[in-house]
């Protein structure tokens, strides 16, 4: 009877022991927890940026999934590529990248893949085939509704001073081209000036554009703190009213200023969603599922029509 029992015994635990282990490769991780890291854009330079790490962290919570935040503190390409790599050292089973300089992880994701860690791209594209999906704003295509509002709200033809970001930098490219297409077709003269995402190089480079083109009848900063601080150099140049000025990101800021009737108008990015959707679909491949490899999110206007929705 000892020994049937002792038998019996050994099946139940076995059994146990089977279901746990099939249980935790199912959900991706030992014991069925799943480690994910963040590698963003540091936050501490743009509201943008530290909104999308908070809402990388909430959803990541309700994911139930482990999230190190390994995000530098300093736009430095270098540091962040050093970061991805010590989070795959560091065995996560997911990273989550949003690029300084997307040309600057090929060594890195080749060994994520060696390793079989998803790697996953936020706002801006890495074009590499170990990126297993990206999600973000549709820049090109947002830009072109952008340009199409400043041709439709623009009074007089002339020159237009668009502030950019890192030359290369897939994101402020596409933000730049598809208002450019768009107003270049309509008459307009695009000056473009590359201003790497600071904010105190692009009130430098539109107080000295201005000064050089009296004939500007807008501002485009690619990216809404560029865009504040391109607004700054016209109201130092006394040209509020004559030159409009227009953002991207729809960050607090530039919603204040559209309600304060400077700012003419900005796109609104919803790094919320994009937030949401990278993490549920980096999740989601751990676990074995497949995922679309493009998630696009629409940007839209924001202006004094509708401005006060996105007040806070």
């Amino acid at each position: 009877m000892k020994r049937v029992l002792a038998l019996i015994l050994c099946v139940l635990l076995c059994s146990v022991s089977l279901a746990f282990a099939a249980g935790g490769a199912e959900s991706g991780g030992a014991g069925g927890k799943i480690t994910i890291a963040y590698v963003g854009y540091p936050g501490g330079l743009t509201p943008f940026w530290a909104q999308m790490a908070q809402y990388v962290a909430e959803e990541a919570k309700a994911q139930g999934v482990t999230l190190l935040d390994m995000t530098p503190t300093q736009a430095d390409a270098a540091q962040q590529k050093a970061n991805v790599d010590n989070a795959i050292n560091r065995g996560v089973q997911g990273i989550i990248i949003g690029a300084i300089d997307n040309r600057a992880f090929g060594e890195s994701l080749r060994n994520a893949v060696a390793k079989k860690i998803f790697c996953v791209a936020v706002d801006t594209a890495i074009d590499d085939p170990a990126i297993t999906a990206l999600a973000q704003t549709d820049n090109l295509a947002s830009a072109r509704v952008l340009g199409q509002y400043m041709v439709d709200n623009l009074s007089a033809k002339g020159k237009v001073i668009i502030l950019g970001g890192t030359l290369g930098h897939q994101t402020g490219d596409a933000r730049r081209d598809g208002v450019k297409q768009v107003l270049e077709a309509n008459g307009f003269e695009v000056i473009f000036r590359a201003c790497d995402w600071n904010d105190a190089k692009a009130l430098e480079t539109a107080t000295n554009e201005l000064d050089a083109n009296p004939d500007t009848v807008a501002v485009f900063g690619c990216w809404d703190p560029g865009a504040l601080a391109g607004l700054a150099a016209v109201k130092q140049k006394g040209l509020l009213g004559k030159v409009k000025v227009f953002g991207f990101d729809g960050l607090p800021g530039a919603v204040k200023s559209i309600q304060d009737g400077e700012l003419t108008a900005t796109i609104k990015q919803d790094n919320k969603q994009m937030a949401q959707v990278v993490v549920r679909s980096l999740v989601g491949q751990i676990k074995g599922q497949a995922s679309v490899k493009k998630l696009l999110i629409d940007g839209f206007v924001i202006d004094k029509s509708n401005v006060a929705q996105y007040a806070q």
